[in-house]
């Protein structure tokens, strides 16, 4: 029962995290300028660089807490390392699609780790289920 509950709370804190990635993507979004290549301090501290770091880093948080929890029992291509890659590549493209209108080059930042959270996600969130559906069945 324990288990079940630790998986909740995987899931539960590593939702609010995507969608603080996500809201660091679109903060990247809106102030995003064209890079200046002439005369301009360094592009990784204008403030659109450093929104799409910010929500990267927390997206590959994500992924690294959530590591264990995700691919255990009852997640998600648990056992298969090759279904998770074109799994990850999918939702790579998609997030790339998604983004690259209003991000451009930091879409190669943002896209593959948004991509890895939200495989993470998956993976918590279908052992959360197997898990709630084996506890409500009980021992038989």
């Amino acid at each position: 029962m324990r288990g079940h509950r630790d998986v909740g709370r995987t899931l539960l804190g590593s939702s609010i995290a995507f969608a603080l990635a996500v809201a660091c993507a679109l903060c990247a979004a809106h102030f995003y300028e064209p890079p200046r290549m002439h005369g301009a301090p360094s592009t990784w501290f204008e403030l659109d660089s450093i929104c799409a770091l910010g929500s990267g880093s927390i997206a590959l948080g994500i992924g690294g807490f959530a590591r264990h929890a995700a691919s255990g029992a009852g997640a998600f291509a648990a056992r298969s390392p090759a279904a998770r890659l074109v799994l990850w590549a999918a939702l790579t493209v998609l997030f790339g699609a998604l983004w690259i209108e209003s991000l451009f080059l930091l879409t190669l930042l943002i896209a593959p780790t948004h991509a890895l959270a939200c495989l993470r996600l998956i993976g918590l969130w279908t052992r959360w289920r197997t898990e709630r559906r084996f506890r409500n069945q009980g021992p038989r």
